[in-house]
C-alpha cells in the first residue's frame, strides 16, 4: 500500500504527501579526486499542470529533515538547502511555466581510505625503489629484481586504486601522484641501465678526465679501493704505489726532492732500501668509467629523495587548499542561485497575478533514504 497521505481542509486547502524512496544517481566533477567536493541536486516539478493551476513550495520551517544515523560512504554531508523554481518551456506538446522544487547536497570526499590504500603504499614502493642506489653497479640480478617488482607492483596498485571511478578523459589529482610515483621508479630502473653502462665500458682515449672534475663529496672512496680514479696521499701525488722487485734505476736525491721522477724510496727492515714507482692518474681515469658510475649512483641518492619531497611540499598543500577553495566556492554559488530563483518567482507570481489558481499543493518532502 503506497506512503500516502490526502486530507481536504475547510478553507479549501488540500494536503498531500507521499513518501518515495529514490535511488539517484549525480554527476561528479572529478578533477580534484579524491579531494573534491560534490554538489547533488534533486529537483522534484510538475509534468502537465503549469504554475498558474499548481504551484509548489516548501515549508518554511524543516523543510529537509535528515537523520543524524545517515553515513554515507566515502563522503562528509556538509550542507543541503532548499529552492523553490520556475521551468519554462516553448517546444513540443507543453508549453508555458511550470513550478518546481529542488534540493541541493554538498558532499566532500572523506581522505582517510584513499591514504591508507593508495597514498601511503605508494610512497613505501618509491622508497624501496631507491634502495638500489647503494647496491654495487654490476650487481646485476639484485637492482633488475628490485626495479622490475617496484614498477610492477605500483602498476597493480594504480589499476586498483582506478578502478571504480569512470573513464573520464581528464586529468585527477590522483593521476598526477601516481604519474610522479611512477615516474620516481621508472627512472630509477632506468638509473641502473645507465649506470651499468659506464661500469662495464672500457675508458681508451677518454677525455673525460680532463673536462670534468668530481668535487670531493661525490667522488669519495676508501684509498684501498682499486676502483677508484684516484689515491689522495700526504704530498698530493696520485695513483698506486707498486713496489718494483729486482735491479733498478734509482734517481737522485735532488730528483727525488723536486719530484721530477716518478721513483721514491721507501725504507723499511734494517735499513735496506726497497724501490717504488708511484703512476700519476688523473681523476676518473682506470679501464673503465666505474668511477663516473659510482658518481652517478651517489648522486641520485640524493636527487632523487629531493625531487620526491619537493613535489609533496606542493602537491599536499595545493590540493587540500583547492578543496576548500571548492567548498567556499560551492557555497557562493548556492547562494547566488538561492537569490536569482527568489527574482524569478518574485517576476512570475506578479504576472500570474489575478488569475484564480484551483488548488494548491502543499509539499511536505521529508527525505530519510535519499543516499540509500
Amino acid at each position: 500500500m503506497p506512503n500516502q497521505l490526502l486530507r481536504v481542509y475547510e478553507s479549501g486547502d488540500v494536503l498531500y504527501s507521499i513518501r518515495v524512496t529514490l535511488t539517484l544517481s549525480c554527476h561528479l566533477e572529478l578533477e580534484l579526486y579524491p579531494f573534491d567536493v560534490q554538489k547533488c541536486y534533486v529537483k522534484l516539478s510538475s509534468y502537465s499542470n503549469e504554475a498558474s493551476v499548481l504551484k509548489f513550495r516548501w515549508f518554511d520551517e524543516r523543510a529537509i529533515v535528515i537523520s543524524d544515523e545517515i553515513e554515507i560512504a566515502q563522503f562528509d554531508l556538509i550542507s543541503n538547502s532548499t529552492y523553490e523554481h520556475n521551468s519554462f518551456y516553448d517546444t513540443g506538446l507543453f508549453t508555458g511555466n511550470y513550478s518546481g522544487l529542488t534540493v541541493s547536497f554538498t558532499l566532500r570526499r572523506q581522505n582517510g581510505f584513499h591514504l591508507l590504500q593508495t597514498y601511503i603504499p605508494t610512497i613505501m614502493i618509491v622508497f624501496i625503489s631507491w634502495v638500489s642506489f647503494w647496491l654495487d653497479p654490476t650487481a646485476i640480478p639484485g637492482r633488475v629484481t628490485l626495479g622490475v617488482t617496484t614498477l610492477l607492483t605500483l602498476t597493480t596498485l594504480s589499476s586498483g586504486a582506478r578502478q571504480t571511478l569512470p573513464p573520464v578523459s581528464y586529468v585527477k589529482a590522483l593521476d598526477i601522484w601516481l604519474g610522479m610515483c611512477m615516474s620516481m621508479v621508472f627512472g630509477a630502473l632506468l638509473e641502473f641501465t645507465f649506470v651499468n653502462y659506464l661500469a662495464n665500458k672500457k675508458m681508451i682515449n677518454s677525455r673525460l678526465p680532463d673536462l670534468i672534475r668530481i668535487p670531493s663529496c661525490l667522488a669519495g672512496l676508501d684509498e684501498d679501493d682499486p676502483r677508484q680514479g684516484e689515491d689522495e696521499g700526504s704530498n698530493g701525488k696520485t695513483g698506486t704505489t707498486i713496489e718494483l722487485v729486482g735491479m733498478q734505476t734509482l734517481p737522485t736525491d735532488e730528483e727525488v726532492r723536486d719530484g721530477v721522477s716518478s721513483i721514491a724510496y721507501r725504507r723499511s727492515g734494517k735499513g735496506s732500501k726497497k724501490a717504488s714507482w708511484t703512476p700519476r692518474k688523473k681523476q676518473g681515469e682506470g679501464p673503465t668509467y666505474m668511477f663516473y658510475a659510482l658518481v652517478v649512483d651517489r648522486l641520485s641518492r640524493v636527487v632523487f629523495p629531493f625531487s620526491f619531497l619537493l613535489f609533496n611540499l606542493v602537491y599536499w598543500p595545493l590540493f587540500v587548499y583547492m578543496q576548500i577553495i571548492e567548498d567556499e566556492y560551492l557555497k557562493s554559488k548556492r547562494d547566488r542561485f538561492a537569490k536569482s530563483a527568489i527574482e524569478i518567482l518574485e517576476l512570475s507570481t506578479s504576472t500570474i497575478s489575478g488569475k484564480r489558481q484551483h488548488m494548491i499543493f502543499i509539499i511536505s518532502s521529508r527525505i530519510h533514504s535519499i543516499f540509500t
